[in-house]
């Protein structure tokens, strides 16, 4: 069989005269020419008809009876074929959320299709974004050289505005002893008050552990993960120093159990179907709301003084 084609030979289906050949396939193809050529013949009759037809084929005796069983039309052969869907020419209201999709009933599977096993990519960066379960991250740390020091913080404020007193008057309350604000470690005191600028954007990170990387201490570090886990809201930051660098120098990390940008460190909710429904605002283009049209507006059809 030829790849990447559909190759036909000998069709005589109606005004068909003994037709032989090869379409390429995965390609938008225009079948055209005077009426009467035999355009239907080809694409409905033939393509479409045997596409339909071996599809009906692969199915059990059950699901066939509930189908409409198309004659097999009048071909020598034909191969590289799939299984097909025809959408006849019709006027339509010219609804602008008709599209071929809900046009032939699988859009929702597509939806499904898509949040299932699609693979999303960063929107800035274009790269590809995952996540990692509790498991993988402990996997991850343990998998350090020996002896490296790892320091686990939990983000609780990310580049946001205020003085955050609640907040670290609460970490403080729950046990926690240190903090990186603005990236300079400070110890948190109960009754001592950190000053911010509410008027400037702050990052808070509270420290949950600090460890030495070896096999002994991996219940400490399961139980230090889920805790950062559950303090920075499904994501860790991870500062780790190998012992071939200095006592200073710190090399940081940003591990979550959410869809996360590997070069911008941003976080994205997991993909669902409404993230491809054009009639949902999570999942409608912001610039034509899923419409796949924009009003723009024309001077040139201005009317001016009458």
């Amino acid at each position: 069989m030829a790849k990447g084609l559909i190759k036909i030979s000998g069709a005589r289906e109606h005004n068909l005269k003994n037709l032989s050949l090869e379409i390429p396939r995965d390609q938008l193809v225009v079948i055209t020419g005077p009426s009467g050529s035999g355009k239907s013949s080809l694409a409905f009759d033939t393509l479409f008809a045997e596409g339909q037809r071996k599809y009906v084929e692969t199915l059990s005796s059950y699901a066939r009876q509930f189908l409409d069983q198309l004659q097999k039309p009048d071909i020598d052969h034909i191969e590289g074929l799939s299984p097909a869907i025809a959408i006849e020419q019709r006027s339509s209201g010219g609804n602008p959320r008709s599209t071929i999709a809900t046009t032939t009933e699988i859009y929702d599977y597509l939806r499904l299709l898509f949040a299932n096993v699609g693979q999303a990519h960063c929107p800035e960066s274009g790269e590809p974004i995952s996540s990692l379960t509790t498991s993988d991250i402990i996997e991850q740390l343990l998998g350090l050289p020996e002896d490296t020091r790892v320091m686990l913080l939990a983000p609780v404020v990310e580049n946001q505005k205020g003085e955050f007193r609640d907040v670290l008057e609460k970490l403080a309350r729950e046990g926690f002893v240190r903090a990186r604000i603005d990236g300079e470690l400070t110890e948190l005191e109960a009754n001592a008050r950190v000053p911010l600028d509410g008027k400037k954007k702050h990052s808070i990170e509270v420290v949950v552990d600090r460890l030495v990387v070896s096999d002994k201490a991996r219940g400490r570090l399961a139980d230090s993960v889920e805790t950062c886990l559950k303090w920075g809201e499904g994501t860790i930051v991870a500062l780790h120093q190998t012992p071939d660098l200095e006592r200073t120098q710190w090399r940081e990390s940003r591990l979550s159990n959410r869809l996360t940008s590997p070069a911008t460190g941003r976080s994205y909710d997991p993909m669902t179907p409404k993230h491809f429904s054009f009639n949902s605002p999570y999942g409608a283009c912001p610039a034509c709301s899923g419409l796949g049209q924009r009003p723009v507006f024309d001077e040139g059809l201005m009317v001016g003084d009458p």
